[in-house]
């Protein structure tokens, strides 16, 4: 695979990870959002003025999913272990995303008013949060682990059967 002609080997692995990351998280949560909008006080319009309007919270959830990453390798010393969550993995995922769409949800609702929920919302009252962004930090993260981890060892088949090639090649290339 390249990247402006070059191998994408010759960026950091870990950087490599994080980008994969961010960009499965956006689009899965761009799609979440969108199909929950009609339980938010969202004006009637077009699909793509809801796709647009959706956009930014789904960087926002990228971020919290780059979150979850930084915060386990910080706690599990390794900076894969979302390819190979393992039941512990998984439910550091479960635990820091119920947390973090807590703490932005109240933030939305109650301190900025960014948003608010209509009656199709199914609330949770201990919390006061929507069902539906809770299950979207539940659901999602390891969803995009899942996927990530599939391109991840698609890469590293091709790197390292180019690398293989490539040794090859210079072995017996050089007579």
């Amino acid at each position: 695979m390249t990247l402006v002609g070059h191998k994408t080997e010759f960026m950091n692995p870990r950087i490599r990870l994080q980008i994969h990351l961010f960009l499965v998280a956006v689009l899965l949560n761009l799609i979440w959002e969108v199909a929950q909008i009609k339980a938010y006080d969202f004006p009637e319009t077009s699909l793509m003025a809801v796709v647009i309007g959706c956009f930014v919270p789904s960087l926002g959830d990228g971020l919290m999913t780059l979150i979850i990453f930084w915060t386990g390798w910080a706690v599990f010393r390794d900076s894969r272990w979302i390819l190979k969550p393992a039941v512990k993995g998984y439910v550091f995922m479960f635990v820091v995303g119920i947390l973090l769409a807590v703490i932005v949800e109240l933030n939305a609702l109650y301190v900025t008013g960014a948003w608010e929920y209509n009656e199709q919302m199914i609330t949770i009252p201990v919390l006061g949060v929507g069902l539906l962004p809770l299950l979207q930090m539940i659901v999602l993260p390891p969803v995009t682990a899942a996927l990530v981890q599939q391109v991840w060892e698609r890469l590293e088949t091709e790197n390292s059967s180019d690398t293989r090639y490539q040794k090859m090649k210079d072995q017996y290339g050089r007579r």
